[in-house]
């Protein structure tokens, strides 16, 4: 049985996330897995003390105790938190339909739980921002970019509101991971019988012509409607202007094509059109298998 798994996390886009993960769950008739990540209790630093000749020296030994329970009441409150907020989770899912949600609480940080995850995992869903970052703040969620490189599975990152899935983007650029999302377009469930654009930015080139004609044909083998564009500009400003003009309701895509350090002076499309982007981003993870799709 395909498995779903929802990183909550209590910031704006929690009802998004949970409406987008109720739609998944009955598109792949998958298990719901929603996971909270917190962070462990606060470490505390005790500086060093010159206790020569000292008589009150044994008074420092007292204070480790009592920084135990402090430390002990901090983790006790987060996960208190962490149930409160795994309710709520579980509530919103069951009024969208899903009734056999599995809920737990980590500590840690989310990009590690991620990378150790070890159950099977079909799909990887998470908000755009989390919770210490305003939905008013042009920046994504610190942690969003490091567990879409990590992630072994496609990850839909969800929009502030929701809309129904009724058309759907590629962004395709002929890189091993655009293939890859291409691929997996056709072998889930989660898209099938949705109309979809697919988009180049590039030049009208004999080569960027055929690589967009081989992926519209593996589309169209695979019982899609496809519909391809080949336009001058950037990736990110021609998907925007494609995703208004042609309502389109999500956005699919490969992930990070250059290397970081190459990002480092160029920037990353990746990372520039899922800011952008006011619709969910269906990406794929990088660490996926990203072999050339033949036609």
């Amino acid at each position: 049985m395909p498995a779903l798994l929802t990183c909550a996390d209590g910031s704006a886009y929690a009802p998004s996330l949970y409406q987008y993960t109720a739609w998944a769950a009955a598109r792949l008739a998958a298990s719901v897995e929603v996971l909270h990540v917190y962070p462990p209790a606060i470490p505390f630093f005790i500086p060093p003390v010159n206790f020569m000749g000292d008589p009150s020296m044994g008074s420092a030994s007292l204070a480790l105790p009592e920084l135990t329970m402090i430390s002990e009441a901090q983790e006790q409150e987060a996960r208190s938190a962490a149930l409160a907020l795994l309710n709520d989770a579980a509530a919103a899912l069951l009024t969208g339909g899903v009734h056999d949600v599995e809920l737990t609480a980590l500590s840690g940080t989310l990009p590690e739980v991620i990378a150790d995850w070890e159950k099977p995992l079909d799909l990887l869903l998470l908000g755009k921002r989390g919770e210490s970052t305003s939905t008013q703040h042009k920046a994504l969620g610190s942690q969003l970019e490091t567990v879409i490189r990590h992630s072994k599975q496609p990850v839909l990152v969800a929009s502030h509101d929701f809309r129904p899935v009724r058309r759907f983007l590629i962004s395709f650029d002929d890189s091993p991971s655009a293939h890859a999302a291409v691929r997996h377009v056709v072998e889930s469930p989660l898209l099938r019988g949705l109309p979809c654009d697919l988009v180049m930015a590039g030049d009208p080139t004999e080569e960027n012509r055929a690589a967009l004609d081989s992926a519209r044909t593996i589309l169209r083998n695979g019982g899609f409607e496809a519909e391809e564009f080949l336009m001058q500009g950037d990736p990110e400003s021609i998907s925007t202007w494609e995703i208004s003009a042609n309502q389109i309701d999500l956005l699919v895509m490969g992930a990070y094509s250059h290397s970081r350090f190459l990002q480092f002076f160029i920037g990353s499309t990746t990372t520039e059109m899922i800011r952008r982007c006011r619709v969910p981003v269906l990406v794929m993870g990088g660490r996926m298998p990203h072999k050339t799709t033949e036609a």
